[in-house]
């Protein structure tokens, strides 16, 4: 029998955030939502889920608002390819050990954590990549070094008593995306979006709906399956290239046939990041060795260990979130 819980959830005003908030509400849980976009925030409201506007930086408001709740899903947090390490470290790690310590404090039982698979990335291919791999020396960017200090907090809770699971979700798409396939018909729409490398890469992606799925099952997770992180994914690697060309097909756009070769753009977008740092301002490069990578590199995840302990398995292919996502690019753009 499921449990019904007072739930709240971080980062709600995001891709991630505001789809979890609705799921959570339709599966009869009593949720609030917190996070910086006030417009998102209204939305959120107006399908009569508390909101409060905030910053999980603030360690008094989420003290404040983990008063009377059963659990924490925390979704907020710095994602970006590029930027200085202090933005990334208050809002990944002093963030998430304000979330952690407000837990502790106000006697809430359960911390979702949503990370990332960007830790293991490095400049190679990856295959079935699992949970316990060795991780690169050093990290590829800033994201990637706070979002693994931010297990650090969750584990140093989990040592402390809360019920904690972490999920790593990879590539995540669907309606309300706002990362992935926007950053990407961006690029074309601007002449810039070319395939790096031989375009036959293989990557995993992840239906937002599979990710709201993982984070319901470990707000029910006992036992072993609690104090771990998990990779979550579609469970069924896509050729990334093939991917963004029928999306494109699909909203009359096409894929320029030119490819750059891997060693180029890994070598052109080193020397615009050196170029980047050497201004005050360190703006972001046109391109990141990050971005090169993963555009260029495969990277799949072995999912057999959030099967075994959370019983997950995906409930939307990657190919359903794609016409998702379609469907509602178009209806927001005016395309038919």
């Amino acid at each position: 029998m499921e449990v019904i819980m007072k739930i709240l959830v971080t980062g709600a005003t995001g891709f991630v955030g505001y789809r979890l908030v609705q799921r959570l509400k339709a599966s009869g849980h009593t949720v609030f939502a917190t996070g910086r976009n006030q417009a998102m925030g209204d939305k959120i409201s107006f399908l009569e889920i508390p909101f409060r506007a905030g910053d999980v930086t603030d360690a008094g408001l989420m003290q404040d608002l983990c008063k009377g709740m059963d659990a924490v899903v925390h979704v907020a947090g710095l994602s970006s390819p590029w930027g200085p390490y202090a933005a990334f470290y208050q809002a990944n790690v002093l963030g998430t050990r304000n979330v952690v310590d407000a837990c502790l404090e106000q006697g809430v039982k359960r911390l979702v954590h949503m990370s990332t698979p960007s830790i293991y990335v490095d400049n190679r291919n990856q295959i079935d990549v699992s949970e316990d791999d060795p991780l690169p020396e050093p990290f590829i960017n800033h994201y990637a070094a706070t979002k693994f200090l931010a297990e650090a907090a969750v584990r140093e809770g989990s040592s402390a008593g809360l019920k904690t699971v972490m999920l790593r979700p990879r590539a995540l798409i669907g309606e309300g995306d706002t990362v992935i396939m926007p950053r990407l018909l961006r690029a074309h729409r601007e002449g810039k979006l070319r395939i790096i490398g031989d375009g036959r890469n293989l990557v995993d992606m992840t239906a937002v709906s599979n990710v709201c799925h993982a984070v319901e099952l470990a707000l029910a997770a006992e036992g072993e399956a609690l104090g771990e992180a998990y990779n979550i994914t579609g469970g069924e690697p896509v050729r990334l290239w093939d991917t963004i060309a029928e999306v494109l097909r699909r909203l009359d756009l096409k894929l320029s046939k030119g490819k750059v070769p891997f060693v180029l753009a890994y070598s052109l977008a080193g020397a615009l990041e050196v170029a980047a740092k050497a201004d005050p301002a360190c703006p972001e490069p046109a391109l990141t060795r990050y971005t090169v990578i993963m555009l260029a590199r495969s990277q799949t995840l072995n999912i057999s260990k959030a099967r075994r302990l959370l019983g997950y398995e995906p409930v939307q292919s990657t190919a359903d979130a794609m016409d998702e996502f379609v469907a509602w690019w178009k209806q927001q753009h005016w395309l038919t």
